[in-house]
């Protein structure tokens, strides 16, 4: 880990580049056709599982070490487009991305997991459900309920793959003048993807 003071981190799904460049070409010309977003780019479409803000190196080596193990019981996760997220809501959107199912409830029992590890090394506690998604804009201004409404059917028909889920990674994540610059820590097999590679 990092040897500073504090480490601002999080525990992410990294991006699966076949899942990245289908959505990237289905949101292609509506891009161009929609008001202003700031867009984020494909190749940082990660699913975050649990935001831990800044930790101190020490917890977050204690952290790494518990979702290690949380991993390996998790085994490699199916992930399936869900439609499209809006935050808060469609009529006050802020935030645009693509909503993921998981039918096995593993990826909320890995949540769940990151969590309860998350509290334990004294992270503030999430009041908020787990709604995995990958964000893909940001409204600096107000869309008309009309162009959010195009987004979500847009999402809604974009007919996008399955996104297999290998690993889990530890990223730190450093503020800049052009945005977030991540930086994995640590990665995590998923059990499924950890006894393939044997």
């Amino acid at each position: 880990m990092p040897e500073r003071e504090t480490v601002r981190a999080f525990l992410a799904i990294p991006p699966d580049p076949a899942w990245s460049s289908a959505a990237g070409e289905a949101l292609a010309t509506l891009r161009r056709e929609l008001p202003h977003a700031s867009w984020t780019r494909p190749e940082s479409w990660h699913l975050t599982i649990r935001f831990l803000g800044e930790v101190a190196p020490g917890a977050l080596e204690r952290f790494a070490g518990a979702i290690a193990e949380s991993a390996l019981r998790s085994g490699e996760l199916r992930l399936e487009p869900g439609g499209a997220a809006v935050f808060p809501s469609v009529r006050r959107a802020r935030v645009l991305g693509i909503a993921i199912a998981e039918r096995t409830g593993a990826l909320a029992g890995l949540a769940a997991s990151a969590e309860t590890e998350a509290r334990a090394i004294g992270a503030a506690p999430e009041d908020r459900a787990f709604r995995p998604h990958t964000t893909v804009a940001r409204l600096r201004q107000p869309w008309p309920a009309a162009a959010v409404e195009r987004f979500v059917a847009a999402v809604r028909g974009a007919g996008l793959p399955d996104w297999i889920a290998r690993e889990v990674v530890l990223y730190g994540s450093r503020l800049g003048p052009g945005g977030a610059v991540h930086t994995p820590l640590a990665r995590f097999p998923l059990a499924g993807a950890a006894e393939a590679a044997r």
